[in-house]
């Protein structure tokens, strides 16, 4: 089944490091991926966004046409890029604050994280975008979390492993948390 996810946020935040590492999970988890980047002409601080396709089959068109999910880190990349979420919404709500077209939206799934909190506790900001990828996990089963999981120490340097396997640790948590609630 074809998924389209759109990870949005600004320019040095890892955005599409977690694109990437989105596309190298599927792959471990026996699907098929293709990601595009979108970004302005500045090198950071400016909106940029990483689309992510899925598909258990080979993907004949490699653009998202309507995100499923969208994961928004910043308020430019959610004023710009989050148009039509069909299914789930994840945004930072330290970072963006939702128009009254998604909290309105019928059957839409909205989940606020505190990714940049969490991220700001273990002492790195950097690591923003794996606490996202780690609640993304929890919140939406859109990949098993130990093919995500494997994919982030994959995909980062050797001496930022026990750093990013933390953040990765504490986004499961937090989206578990954020689930439980949910169903209280």
């Amino acid at each position: 089944m074809r998924q389209e996810i759109r990870l949005g946020g600004f320019g040095g935040q890892g955005i599409m490091l977690a694109g990437f590492i989105l596309g190298r999970a599927a792959i471990l988890a026996g699907k098929h991926a293709t990601m595009t980047q979108s970004y302005g002409p500045e090198i950071r601080g400016a909106r940029v966004a990483a689309d992510v396709v899925l598909d258990d089959h080979p993907i004949d068109y490699p653009k998202v046409i309507r995100p499923d999910i969208a994961v928004m880190l910043f308020q430019e990349a959610y004023d710009y890029y989050c148009r039509d979420v069909a299914r789930v919404l994840v945004y930072d709500e330290d970072l963006v604050r939702l128009d009254k077209k998604h909290l309105e939206q019928e059957g839409l799934q909205i989940y606020p994280i505190r990714a940049h909190r969490i991220a700001e506790e273990l002492g790195k900001r950097v690591v923003t975008n794996i606490v996202s990828l780690g609640a993304l996990a929890v919140l939406t089963n859109v990949l098993p979390v130990e093919a995500i999981e494997e994919a982030v120490l994959r995909s980062v340097p050797p001496k930022a492993l026990e750093l990013n396997r933390e953040a990765f640790q504490r986004g499961l948590e937090h989206g578990r948390t954020l689930v439980e609630a949910r169903v209280a």
